[in-house]
């Protein structure tokens, strides 16, 4: 018995070796170096693009109190620079600030193609911390600075500099093209995003590919990767209170709610959901598997013997952990309001967000069964406050996936490509319920400084990667 098990203890070892040996084999690349040769923008591409920058369009989570008069001159300045475009293309206005623009293409037949983009942007902080004015539309031979830069607006002056370029040039696109520009992405607005959405329904509108804002190209561990938005994560935000007895500070009972919370946010911070790898997300580490050291790369090509010691490796690193877990985040606290009174009931805002492969009902269950083990027979309230659940995965293995891949490799030859769990939100999660394909990527390289000051200060866009970005779309419209 004891030779049996030994032996079969050395197979094991040698297909483990031979796994982690073949996808080595298999999975190694070159490190990669991207071409400096993509043209930087015309000098009056730049312009254009800078003075977009200079209106202030920016989001109010209170819609109604929204500066509508810059969004005003943005419609109308983006009308006077691209006229091209409102001559030759369907324009349509949804409660007046979503913007669509529709390209006729040679076969109305086929379903349609869109791109989408957001021109509102996130307020400022405080202008002193800002090394040129955030909405002066600042460039010199390298950048262009302002707020909306990287987030969203040189998508969108990317998308309108390459549907002015294909109609200069007489291109007529395969299917017809839609361009949708949301007003309150940032806010997420019922206003927004949700009309554009109800416009395509009741015209019956359903597209074949929807691309947005999400992935972009990184550089992991010295290596350069195109990430594709196949889905985003759902949010649960529940507010739990607990009770206990309330009395004067200076004299505290031992029943306290405050006691009673406290454990659970100890609890809720060091155990999230069920760790889950799926299908998307493995491809996404074994397309990303020369990052790795060896060890790793041996734990990932046999995730199935080691799957817990992989979770908890991956657990370290934030990012990780949110593409295999639902996380759970305590974010805001309440209890007494006076200093010396103990309050009778104390509450948390639990704001989970959840796996694809998971649902609101779900967390909802694990909410109740977690709160159940670490405060057994105390009595509890759960507010379920607000639910938006996850967006499911688009094929990675369809045409349109794959047409994408090759969009991307004719501006980036031979990167290597991986499907990407979307943490926030973007979008695309609306226009998913319309669309057979809907996916999410910037042609974008931007360096950790670049990417954290995406709603920060100084906010800044390479002129080159907005070279890339028009390149991009480009060929994203000329190949549908």
């Amino acid at each position: 018995m004891k030779k049996l098990f030994c032996a079969l203890l050395i197979l094991l070892t040698i297909l483990i070796v031979v796994k982690t040996i073949t996808d080595n084999n298999r999975y190694s690349q070159k490190n990669y170096t991207f071409s400096e040769n993509t043209n930087i923008p015309s000098q009056k591409a730049v312009e254009r693009f800078s003075g977009g920058l200079k209106i202030k369009t920016i989001s109010n989570s209170d819609y109604s109190k929204t500066n509508f008069k810059a969004f005003d001159e943005f419609i109308k300045y983006i009308k006077q620079t691209y006229p091209l475009i409102f001559e030759k293309c369907e324009f349509t206005q949804v409660n007046k600030y979503g913007l669509i623009i529709k390209y006729n293409g040679k076969n109305s037949n086929e379903l349609p193609n869109l791109l989408s983009a957001h021109y509102d942007v996130v307020n400022i902080k405080n202008e002193k911390d800002w090394k040129y004015q955030p909405f002066s539309g600042y460039y010199d031979a390298e950048y262009i600075y302002s707020r909306g830069t990287i987030d969203d607006k040189g998508a969108v002056f990317g998308i309108l500099e390459a549907l002015n370029e294909s109609l200069l040039n007489n291109y007529e696109p395969k299917s017809d093209l839609y361009i949708a520009l949301s007003p309150s992405e940032e806010t997420g607005a019922e206003e927004g995003t949700p009309k554009i959405i109800e416009y395509f329904k009741q015209k019956k509108i359903i597209f074949n590919t929807a691309l947005d804002e999400g992935g972009r190209i990184v550089n992991k561990n010295g290596k350069y990767y195109a990430f594709i938005g196949t889905a985003e994560k759902g949010r649960l935000l529940s507010k739990i209170t607990v009770f206990g007895q309330d009395s004067h500070a200076s004299m505290p009972d031992n029943d306290l709610a405050t006691q009673k919370l406290a454990k659970l946010i100890m609890t809720f911070n060091s155990n999230h959901p069920k760790a889950i790898m799926s299908h998307d997300i493995y491809e996404y580490y074994i397309k990303t598997y020369d990052s790795y050291p060896l060890f790793i790369k041996m734990l990932i090509s046999n995730k199935y013997i080691f799957a817990p010691i992989l979770f908890k490796y991956l657990s370290k690193n934030p990012e990780d952990n949110a593409r295999v877990h639902s996380t759970n985040a305590i974010t805001v606290i309440e209890a007494s309001n006076t200093a010396n009174a103990i309050t009778k009931d104390a509450s948390m805002l639990i704001d989970t967000r959840i796996l694809p492969s998971q649902s609101s009902e779900d967390i909802k269950q694990y909410l109740v069964k977690t709160i159940k083990k670490a405060i057994p027979n105390e009595q509890f309230k759960i507010d379920y406050l607000s639910i938006m659940e996850p967006c499911k995965p688009s094929d990675i293995n369809s045409k349109e996936y794959h047409q994408l891949v090759k969009n991307i490799r004719k501006l980036y030859p031979d990167i290597r490509v991986a499907p990407y769990l979307t943490l926030g939100a973007t979008d695309a999660r609306e226009y998913a319920e319309i669309s057979k394909n809907t996916y999410r990527f910037l042609p974008c390289i931007l360096t950790v400084e670049e990417a954290a000051l995406m709603h920060s200060d100084n906010e800044k866009l390479s002129l080159r990667n907005w070279g890339r970005m028009i390149t991009f779309y480009k060929e994203f419209i000329t190949d549908r």
